[in-house]
């Protein structure tokens, strides 16, 4: 039972209705509850590719090098006020902002602010396979593999207390734009040292230490994560005093907690709750276009999906509208290629063709499967920000696909063994997705379907085209946007081509609030900050 948290919820509760005491009355008016889904898988986002890790922990925990303005999507300055690069594009250096502090909390007391040790520290990490904490943690960083840090980065090296610079073997068009993702969190090298020191180093990622708005005080797992603001922080300090992650996997429990105020903000509403949240005269409802993409993908590296009349009479069998209105409750729109209207590289002549029974199974017959078939369909547990119930979605697909004869056995399984499933490659079909981490359609692009992203985990049908990573590569070499567009439309082309795999829907980013809730920041690349967040 989770004593602590119903004991808080119960004070803020009574601070409420009976004025018991000031003390309650206060500590109501400077915590915030926000009702997620899931737990993080870790509590550095460098290790995982989890929307509710990076909700839980990038923006409250740590700060990047250069972070995005939400109007405009522009870079603007973060813990690095300024940077220049070479005129060959090979090398950046970042002038550090000056006093910034790292949490103190009972585990550690830093002994000085950010330096450019931090930041080498942090990137080295991921880089150099020979250092000390490299392996620690599994040696995996989904996002950085994804982009081919390893190969892009020759080099972190400190210029001096406040200067650090980056050496590239090629120049990369996005590179900026990769320091400013929630991946690309800033650690405490002094930390490190004290870790390795005291034999613990996997305490890194588990009891974190960061710059950001907030500090960890306690975590009892899959029940609630509970922060304290960071006083010395260098925007400010919150203006909350305790922030709490409650996590509550069923939608509909998230939401009675919202209506009867135990939960005073609530990620991802089901786009079914979406009537009764704009009826409630207590609740808003925060609604933005996401960049993201939910999508059906068949393993192209094993029979018969390694077959292309295959993938197409799939597709032909879908009927996606039933999709967007019996599970996104038209809260997003049709997807017609990975990329969505709101990408600056959004192919209008990509149009995904209508759904064709007789067609498809025409097709698998000239494919030689006029018998039917069984597969299993792969899909997380839970909702995503991309697909907000991957079961029901699930069965929809089910029973399309029935009326071909083909029997569909749906496994929902969570993050981490989904991930070891697709790794291994023995995989039928999955219902995935993905979420942009920037405004460049290379997030969405590389990470669903580079040849890399087989190994890291992300691209779930396999498809390897060594024409599409050359468009992705070819476009990160241009400083012009238009031959940049040329390329990564060309890309898009060779993947719809080739039904590399099968886009479903562009969902809504939406968050529901109490009205009493001012300043909360719905971020346009995933997160909320609560930095100015507070309580009327």
């Amino acid at each position: 039972m989770r004593v602590w948290l119903w004991g808080l919820l119960s004070s803020l509760l009574l601070a409420g209705c009976d004025g018991e005491s000031n003390g309650h009355r206060q500590l109501a008016q400077e915590s915030l509850l926000y009702c997620i889904a899931n737990a993080p898988l870790s509590f550095n986002p460098q290790l995982v590719m989890s929307t509710e890790t990076l909700d839980a922990t990038a923006h409250q925990l740590y700060n990047h090098l250069l972070s995005l303005d939400p109007s405009n999507q522009q870079l603007m300055p973060s813990l690095a006020t300024q940077w220049q690069r070479d005129d060959d594009g090979l090398r950046y250096r970042f002038t550090l902002r000056k006093a910034v502090q790292f949490h103190t909390t009972p585990w550690f007391s830093p002994s000085r602010p950010l330096t450019a040790d931090d930041v080498a520290f942090t990137f080295n990490r991921i880089l150099d396979k020979q250092h000390p904490y490299h392996e620690v943690g599994g040696g995996r960083y989904p996002f950085f593999s994804g982009v081919n840090w390893s190969e892009l980065v020759s080099q972190v090296r400190v210029i001096d207390a406040h200067q650090v610079e980056f050496i590239l073997t090629r120049p990369d068009a996005d590179f900026l734009s990769y320091l400013a993702t929630d991946y690309a969190v800033i650690l405490s090298a002094e930390y490190g040292e004290q870790l390795l020191a005291a034999g613990t180093p996997k305490q890194l990622d588990r009891k974190p230490i960061g710059t950001g708005p907030f500090k960890l005080e306690f975590y009892r797992p899959d029940e609630f994560i509970r922060y304290y603001r960071h006083p010395d922080y260098w925007r400010g300090q919150p203006i909350l005093k305790q922030l709490v992650f409650d996590i509550t996997p069923k939608s509909s429990k998230r939401l009675a907690k919202l209506l009867s105020g135990e939960c005073d903000a609530m990620a991802n509403p089901a786009a079914s709750q979406l009537a009764v949240i704009e009826r409630h005269p207590d609740l808003l409802l925060s609604e933005t276009a996401g960049m993201n993409v939910s999508v059906l993908a068949l393993n192209t590296q094993k029979a018969p999906f390694n077959d292309i009349r295959v993938r197409k009479a799939f597709s032909l069998a879908l009927e996606r509208q039933d999709i967007l209105r019996a599970v996104y409750f038209n809260a997003g729109e049709l997807a017609e290629s990975l990329l969505p209207p709101t990408s600056w590289t959004y192919d209008s002549t990509l149009v995904m063709p209508p759904a064709n029974l007789d067609r498809a199974r025409w097709l698998l017959k000239q494919a030689g499967i006029s018998e039917g078939m069984s597969i299993t369909l792969l899909m997380p547990a839970g909702e995503r920000s991309y697909n907000p119930d991957g079961l029901k979605t699930g069965q929809i697909i089910q029973q399309r696909l029935a009326k071909l004869g083909i029997k569909v056995s749906l496994q929902p399984l969570d993050e981490q063994l989904l991930r070891r499933k697709l790794l291994a490659g023995s995989h039928d079909a999955v219902l995935t997705g993905w979420s942009a981490d920037t405004p460049n359609p290379d997030n969405i692009l590389r990470n669903l379907l580079s040849c890399r992203a087989i190994a890291a985990g992300t691209n779930a049908s396999r498809w390897c085209q060594p024409l599409f990573e050359q468009q992705l590569d070819l476009a990160l070499t241009e400083s012009s946007q238009d031959k940049r567009r040329k390329h990564y439309q060309l890309g898009q082309m060779l993947a719809y081509q080739d039904m590399a795999v099968i886009p479903l829907i562009h969902s809504q980013r939406l968050l529901s609030y109490r009205r009493q809730v001012k300043g909360l920041q719905l971020l346009p690349y995933g997160g909320v900050a609560f930095h100015r967040a507070y309580k009327e």
